[in-house]
C-alpha cells in the first residue's frame, strides 16, 4: 500500500482503543490478551504485512498514551480492558484468541 494512503500507526492504535477497549481506573489486561486483539485489528485495517516490530511498536504506543505496564517480558496494562464481547474465548492449549471484532476479523486459529 502506498505510504501516503497507509494510516499512521498511532491513528490505528487510537482507533483500536476507541472501538474495542474500555478505559477506567481499576481495569487491567495482560499483554498476552491485548496484543493478539490489536494484531487482528491491524490485519483487517492494514493491507500491508505485519511489520517485524509490531509488538514493540504497540508497547511503545501504549506507554506514550499513559497506560502503565508492569513486567517487561509479559506486561500487564493498567487503565484499560477489552470490551467483554470482543473476546469470545481463549484457547489455553496454544495461547491464541478467537476474536470477533464485530464481524470484521476472521476467526484466528493455529
Amino acid at each position: 500500500m502506498n505510504q501516503y494512503v497507509q494510516q499512521d500507526f498511532s491513528e490505528i492504535v487510537d482507533q483500536f482503543i476507541a472501538r474495542y477497549c474500555r478505559l477506567g481506573a481499576g481495569l487491567n489486561i495482560s499483554d498476552r490478551m491485548l496484543f493478539p486483539a490489536f494484531r487482528a485489528f491491524w490485519t483487517v485495517t492494514e493491507t500491508e504485512t505485519l511489520p517485524p516490530a509490531l509488538l514493540g511498536q504497540f508497547r511503545v504506543a501504549m506507554a506514550e498514551r499513559g497506560f502503565r505496564s508492569h513486567g517487561s517480558k509479559r506486561p500487564r496494562w493498567y487503565g484499560l480492558a477489552l470490551h467483554r464481547l470482543t473476546v469470545l474465548s481463549e484457547q489455553e492449549e496454544n495461547d491464541s484468541l478467537i476474536l470477533d471484532l464485530r464481524g470484521r476479523v476472521p476467526v484466528m486459529r493455529p
